[in-house]
Parts: C-alpha cells; sequence; structure tokens
C-alpha cells in the first residue's frame, strides 16, 4: 500500500477524539476501565496461580484468566519497557495504534473496492457503534481482533492465504471467536469444491488458525495445569443452546428487562450484512456467521461483542453514505456520542 494523505486525517482523529475523553475523566479512570487490568495480570503472570495469588488482590478465582487470550498482553509487555512507558501506558498504546491501524486498513480496503467516501467510512469506524469510542480509549483488545479480521478477510480475498492464515492466528490468539474465521474459510473452500470439482492445496495455510487455538490450549496445560483452562475460567462463556436467551432477564450477564437497544443492533446488523452479502460475499459471509453466533449470546454488553461486524455493516450501507443529510446526521451524533462515552466509562 502506498501512504495516502487521508492516514494522517484518521491519525489526527484518533488521537484527538481518545485526548478529549483522557481529558475530561482523568488517567485513574480510564486505566481501571476493565477488561485492561485483567489483561495487565496476564502480562504479569501468565496464567501461573502462584504469581496471580501472590501479586495480584482482585476479588477473583485464580481459574478466571484464561478467559483473557494472551496476544493482546504479549504486545503490551513488549512495548512497556520503552522509554516513559509503562503497563499502563503501553496498554492504551497498543488500542490506540490498533484502532489507527484498523482504520487505514479498512480506508485502504474500502478504496480498493472503489467504495465512495472511503475516508468517511473509515472515521465512522471510529465512533459507530456507540461503544467503539469507549472501547479504544482504555485498555481492550477489541480493535487489535478488528484489525486482524480486517487482515485476514483482506489476504483471503486476494488469494494470499498464508498471510490470511496468519492474521487469523492472531485473531484467534486475541479473542476466541477469531475460531469463526476458520469456519467462514472451511465453508468458502468446500463450497468451490463442489462447483469447481477440484482441491486447491494451497489453501492449507488456513489450518494454523485453529492449530493455534489448540497450541494456546496446551500452553495453558502447562501454565495452569488445566487443558480445558478456557471453559473452566468460570461465567465468561455466554453462548446458550437457544437464541435470543438476552431477553431473559434472569441470566446472569443480563439483569435487566431495558433491552431495546438490543434490537436495534439485530435489525441494523441484519440489514447492514443483507447488503453487504449483496457486495462482497466472503464479507458478506463473514458476517452472517458472526451475526448468528452473536444471536446466541446472552450478555447485557452485546453492543461490544459485535463491534467486529462494524465494517461488514458499514460496507452494506455504503450506499447510504453518499447522501448529503446522513453524512451532516452522522457528523452532529459526535455530540450525544461523546456524552454517552463519558458516561459509560465513569460507570
Amino acid at each position: 500500500m502506498k501512504i495516502d494523505k487521508n492516514w494522517l486525517i484518521i491519525v489526527l482523529v484518533t488521537l484527538i477524539s481518545s485526548a478529549v475523553v483522557w481529558w475530561a475523566l482523568g488517567t485513574k479512570t480510564i486505566y481501571q476501565n476493565f477488561d485492561g487490568p485483567y489483561y495487565l495480570v496476564v502480562a504479569k503472570s501468565w496464567y501461573d496461580k502462584a504469581t496471580i495469588g501472590k501479586y495480584f488482590s482482585f476479588n477473583l478465582p485464580l481459574e478466571y484468566y484464561p478467559a483473557h487470550f494472551p496476544l493482546y498482553p504479549l504486545a503490551i509487555s513488549l512495548i512497556s519497557w520503552l522509554p516513559l512507558l509503562n503497563p499502563l501506558r503501553a496498554m492504551l498504546l497498543v488500542n490506540i495504534v490498533a484502532t489507527i491501524a484498523s482504520a487505514i486498513i479498512f480506508f485502504e480496503i474500502l478504496k480498493a473496492k472503489k467504495i465512495p467516501h472511503a475516508l468517511f467510512m473509515a472515521l465512522l469506524l471510529l465512533f459507530v457503534w456507540p461503544r467503539m469510542w469507549a472501547v479504544r480509549a482504555i485498555g481492550s483488545p477489541e480493535t487489535l481482533f478488528i484489525l486482524w479480521i480486517l487482515l485476514s478477510l483482506k489476504y483471503f480475498e486476494l488469494r494470499k492465504y498464508l498471510f490470511a492464515g496468519i492474521f487469523g492466528v492472531f485473531a484467534v490468539l486475541t479473542k476466541s471467536p477469531g475460531i469463526l474465521l476458520f469456519g467462514v474459510y472451511a465453508f468458502i473452500y468446500l463450497e468451490d469444491i463442489l462447483k469447481t470439482k477440484k482441491i486447491k492445496f494451497s489453501i492449507w495455510p488456513i489450518k494454523l488458525i485453529p492449530l493455534a487455538l489448540f497450541l494456546l490450549f496446551v500452553f495453558f496445560r502447562f501454565q495452569t495445569g488445566d487443558f480445558w483452562a478456557y471453559f473452566h475460567s468460570g461465567d465468561n462463556i455466554h453462548l446458550q443452546t437457544l437464541p435470543f436467551q438476552i431477553f431473559n432477564s434472569n441470566q446472569p450477564w443480563v439483569g435487566s428487562f431495558w433491552l431495546e437497544d438490543i434490537l436495534w443492533i439485530y435489525l441494523i446488523g441484519g440489514l447492514g450484512i443483507y447488503y453487504a452479502l449483496k457486495k462482497d460475499r466472503l464479507w458478506g459471509i463473514f458476517g452472517l456467521v458472526y451475526l448468528s453466533v452473536i444471536l446466541f449470546v446472552s450478555h447485557r454488553d452485546i453492543s461490544r461483542y459485535s463491534l467486529p461486524l462494524i465494517p461488514i455493516i458499514l460496507l452494506g450501507f455504503s450506499d447510504i453514505f453518499k447522501r448529503k443529510e446522513v453524512r451532516i446526521a452522522l457528523i452532529l451524533l459526535i455530540i450525544p456520542l461523546y456524552f454517552y462515552t463519558l458516561n459509560f466509562l465513569t460507570h
């Protein structure tokens, strides 16, 4: 990719919009927002229970931490030794860099697809859903996860399967839903075999994605004594056998009947993915698979769980951003988005 002058706009908007949140709330509030501190525990202990018990006093069982996958803590550890940095600052820096990189990669993907208003849509990625502004201003792996998904899908589309596999590995080592990339690629591969009656061995690198997950579980076995430590980390896997269990307020991670926003997420997500399928089958299928899994998640924070869908939904709705009134309305939305972000992070 050639450097585009629009990259500078993306960098400046990311930095300024993050800085105004930090300025308003102070570093203590920013640093303590979850799940940032838990990833710092992993960066210091690498899941060793004796280390966690000795040096950390969170009111959590020692088995809890394998719920937080290691690539984000590894990135924090690798850069925290740099001048002026410590683990807390490194935690934010990794997130900011991942946010900038995600927006730039999304911008370049849109340009390659000849989608108009690519810069505007890349900037929208920084603010929509509303949760995005909050998530990228604290310690969180979500933007890193989105970055790897974008890169993996981009290279799979270009049939550069080794890069697609490598970035898929990075995705699954950042957050467990990264394994969905393998499912999408396997489906497309099998579909291609049925159409062409030919087996293409060049796609073998996608097998690196489940292999990486297996090796992570082996690592958990050595560090915790439990190969299945991720599944034994407590009430952290919120998938149910039936969809829409989020509307059962008795579910432990729901606890509310004020859930109208979930319906809007389902509606906008479904429509965006429907239109994305018409424009780009690979991206649309990934969105469809991911949203289908989201329907089985019973957690009040569906907004955060669905953040990786944002690029797919924006791609699907790309035609409406040609309209001047839509762009103006979205720009004006920045004001309530900002106050939403401050309120959310305060609590």
